[in-house]
């Protein structure tokens, strides 16, 4: 009996950790070092805020890229979900960047990537959500961030790639899984320390 009332006492506590999105320290991932996979792809692409946002912009940031669209039913919203978790662990991490791509522009215009934004609480200058043709895109995705094929949109990636603030990919990790997501954030780590850096 003692052991269902801890239990139970014990339940709103976890409930609120949870709801209040605070980072796990429990993990026991670390990072000593990352690989350097390839430099991350040119591009110039039209953010959710009509701007006009090229791989140049990200130059002296760490930022993960990953692809989406706004209508998919299956990983995208966990995905967004998790790049919104990880938008406000690193909020005072000045130099951490989210950097996602629609593979289905013809249906998500600026405006729709707009109130998907909002939906998912993206900051302007933070957080990007890009558009442009399904064929540049597609190329971005297979030859760029080596992601496989987004000209399908269904079968687009449920990766994170993570970029260095030179501009080389540094690793990929699922955006659906918990434990990938905590080693993301041991590399993230890694990449905005010194030693990292």
């Amino acid at each position: 009996m003692m052991t269902r009332l801890s239990s139970i006492s014990i339940f709103p506590l976890l409930l609120l950790f949870i709801a209040t999105g605070c980072r796990s320290d429990f993990s026991d991932t670390e990072i000593d070092e990352l690989p350097n996979i390839t430099e991350a792809p040119e591009f110039q692409f039209t953010n959710f805020d009509g701007s006009t946002i090229t791989n140049t912009d990200l130059k002296g940031s760490v930022y993960i890229a990953y692809f989406f669209f706004t209508s998919c039913g299956g990983p995208c919203p966990l995905m967004n979900s998790n790049a919104n978790v990880l938008q406000a662990e690193y909020a005072e991490a000045l130099d951490f960047r989210i950097v996602g791509f629609s593979v289905d522009p013809e249906r998500d215009s600026v405006e729709r990537l707009a109130k998907y934004a909002d939906r998912y609480s993206a900051i302007q200058g933070r957080w990007y959500m890009l558009r442009n043709s399904r064929e540049i895109v597609a190329a971005l995705a297979s030859s760029g961030y080596l992601m496989g094929d987004a000209s399908n949109p269904a079968l687009h990636s449920t990766r994170f790639a993570l970029v260095d603030r030179s501009g080389m990919i540094r690793g990929y990790y699922d955006g659906t899984d918990p434990a990938k997501m905590d080693e993301l954030r041991a590399a993230i780590d890694f990449l905005l320390s010194k030693e990292g850096a």
